[in-house]
C-alpha cells in the first residue's frame, strides 16, 4: 500500500455493517496528524466549518457544519486521549439527533510513526445497523474524510518545514 491509498479493512461479508475499519498513512509527524484530529481550529480547516475541542480525556468535541441554508451539530466525549498516539471519540449526538437510550457510535482514531510517516487506524463502531445503500455510502464517506485529513497534515507539515528556523541574534551581529 503506498500512502496515497486507503486500505479498508474489513474481510467482505465477514465484517458486520455497523463497523468500518480503515487505516491511512500520512507523510506527516505523529503530533501533525493528532493535532490535526484534536485541536479545534485545525479540525475546521479540514474536518467541519466550526469546532470547539477540550483536547483531554472526559472533554468535548463539538462540530458544526453547514450545507447550504441548513446546518448540522455533533457533540462527542473523549473517551481516550494519548498525546501524538490516539483519540476516541463517544458521540452523544452525531448530527442527526441525541443518540438512543443504550446506543453507542464510536470512532477511535490510533496513529504510528513508521519510517517517517504516520499510519492512522480510524474504526467507526455503532450499534445500530443500518442498510447496504447506507452503510455503503458511510464507507465511502469515511475514504474522503481519510482522504482530506491526509491532505491537510501533508501540506502542514511541508509548510512546516519550508518555514525559515528563527533568527537568534548572535554576539557577532550587533552593530557597534
Amino acid at each position: 500500500m503506498t500512502g496515497g491509498q486507503l486500505k479498508d479493512r474489513r474481510r467482505g461479508s465477514e465484517s458486520p455493517r455497523n463497523r468500518i475499519h480503515k487505516k491511512v498513512l500520512i507523510k506527516a509527524s505523529a503530533e501533525v496528524v493528532f493535532k490535526a484530529l484534536t485541536d479545534a481550529r485545525e479540525l475546521s480547516r479540514w474536518f467541519c466549518d466550526r469546532a470547539t475541542c477540550d483536547a483531554r480525556e472526559g472533554g468535548e468535541l463539538v462540530a458544526s457544519w453547514k450545507a447550504g441554508k441548513s446546518s448540522r451539530k455533533g457533540r462527542a466525549v473523549i473517551t481516550r486521549f494519548i498525546p501524538g498516539g490516539a483519540v476516541d471519540l463517544l458521540w452523544i449526538d452525531d448530527g442527526t439527533g441525541a443518540q438512543e437510550e443504550g446506543s453507542r457510535h464510536t470512532i477511535s482514531y490510533d496513529l504510528r510513526s513508521r519510517s517517517g510517516l504516520t499510519e492512522v487506524v480510524m474504526l467507526d463502531a455503532d450499534d445500530s445497523i443500518p442498510d447496504e445503500e447506507t452503510f455503503a455510502f458511510l464507507d465511502e464517506g469515511w475514504n474522503s474524510v481519510l482522504f482530506e485529513l491526509k491532505d491537510y497534515c501533508e501540506r502542514r507539515e511541508r509548510s512546516q518545514k519550508l518555514r525559515p528556523a528563527p533568527r537568534v541574534p548572535s554576539a557577532h551581529s550587533a552593530i557597534d
